[in-house]
């Protein structure tokens, strides 16, 4: 490839320098967020204290994120998607989505700042992004593998029961303080509810 005089390929490193440096601004106003969580309730944090212990402008926070609340989906995202996998039960290979793994591996890693989420009155605002996180991914993995069909009531049925299991058992397991290492609560999930069985 050529390129005419007076142009090069420095456009796109400056991109790339550009998005590096978004990413670990958005980080480290994620990573002021959790720091700040551990000690006080989130209600008490403000978006001023956010952005100035992070050392970051006001419009920077706002280019990044619309609000706490918005951090805490972000919070969620950046542990990545629940992966997929197949398992054979009875001669029959069904897909399932991972989310247990997804869901008690993270709050493991990140045993610390969920204690403090979730022993703070703001826990109800978290649990619920939590599990609206959850019932979009197992709606979508539903809708992929034609088990929920759109306007049909067993669909949603099934979606909310599986969540409204997993986040049960999660909830006892927090704030239990983790009596079982995760790959335990992970296989005793999945044996009850990924058996193949279930919805």
């Amino acid at each position: 490839m050529t390129t005419s005089p007076g142009h090069s390929e420095e456009p796109n490193a400056s991109n790339d320098r550009h998005k590096t440096r978004a990413t670990r601004t958005r980080q480290r106003l994620l990573d002021t967020l959790y720091l700040l969580a551990i000690e006080k309730d989130f209600r008490d944090i403000t978006v001023q204290e956010l952005f100035e212990k992070a050392g970051v402008a006001r419009s920077t926070f706002y280019a990044h994120f619309r609000d706490k609340e918005d951090m805490l989906v972000a919070g969620y995202e950046s542990i990545g998607t629940p992966a997929t996998r197949i398992i054979s039960v009875a001669g029959v290979e069904s897909v399932i989505l991972d989310v247990a793994r997804w869901l008690f591996t993270a709050t493991e890693r990140h045993a610390t700042l969920t204690t403090a989420f979730f022993n703070s009155p703001s826990q109800t605002v978290i649990l619920a992004h939590l599990e609206n996180i959850l019932l979009i991914q197992v709606r979508e993995h539903y809708r992929s593998q034609g088990i929920y069909q759109l306007n049909e009531l067993r669909g949603e049925v099934a979606v909310r029961c599986f969540v409204g299991a997993l986040s049960g058992l999660w909830l006892w397991w927090v704030r239990h303080d983790y009596p079982h290492p995760a790959t335990e609560m992970i296989q005793h999930f999945d044996a009850l509810m990924n058996n193949g069985t279930w919805p």
